[in-house]
């Protein structure tokens, strides 16, 4: 096996894609394979040095290298010198050209990018899903806003609601809103004055009403207006 390369080993050009040399090794190997009837272990053993040669892309491109080094060296002395070379004859070159693509074909391909379509598509989604709770949210608030919208004092209370900013204060007049227990004066038309506010289930002091706030988790307990 002295003399060959590993090229030579495996039946394969210099210029053979990585594909083409692992499938020769493949061939190779079942053929030289000291188990078959064919098996040979000195040409099995050349097999595998030459695979783990060439099937590695740094350890092939240095071997490329050292093949193409020693190439002018092999040709021996027949190779004419500038002081024996006759005047006017061509310089050749016994090194081997690389072959135009070769070094690409040894470099595997870089991993495509994601398509920028997919990645827009992506975003336009979550920005959309935003747009919808933000929506959502917007309507929470004015359907919260909505449902303490003191539009109409005089209506009857059916449900109890939070007490509003000016809260009622002992002695205080209030109209009993849609929502709220609104604050007024005294001369004017109310629904009550406040005697005091109590916890849940505390009773009312006698001649009193209570009216349960539900929001704020207690009672008023006021005198309704006389007359």
């Amino acid at each position: 096996m002295a003399g060959r390369s590993h090229y030579d080993v495996l039946g394969v050009s210099p210029s053979a894609k990585p594909d083409a040399i692992r499938r020769a090794y493949l061939r190779q190997a079942r053929r030289w394979h000291p188990d078959r009837p064919s098996g040979d272990s000195e040409r099995m053993r050349a097999v595998n040095e030459a695979w783990q040669v060439l099937g590695d892309i740094r350890s092939r491109a240095a071997y490329d290298r050292s093949l193409a080094r020693s190439a002018p060296s092999q040709t021996g002395s027949a190779r004419p010198t500038s002081a024996t070379r006759p005047a006017g004859a061509a310089r050749t070159s016994s090194q081997p050209r690389p072959e135009a693509g070769s070094h690409s074909a040894r470099t595997p391909p870089t991993p495509p990018a994601p398509p920028l379509e997919l990645v827009g598509l992506r975003w336009r989604w979550i920005s959309l899903a935003a747009v919808v709770l933000a929506a959502v949210a917007v309507v929470v608030i004015f359907v919260a806003t909505s449902a303490i919208d003191d539009s109409d004092p005089d209506s009857p209370i059916t449900v109890s609601a939070p007490v509003s900013q000016a809260r009622p204060e002992v002695g205080d007049c209030f109209r009993i809103g849609a929502t709220t227990l609104v604050t007024v004066g005294c001369e004017q038309p109310h629904d009550g004055k406040l005697v005091r506010w109590v916890p849940l289930g505390a009773p009312c002091p006698p001649d009193t009403e209570l009216h349960w706030v539900r929001s704020a988790q207690e009672a008023v307990c006021y005198h309704p207006p006389s007359g």
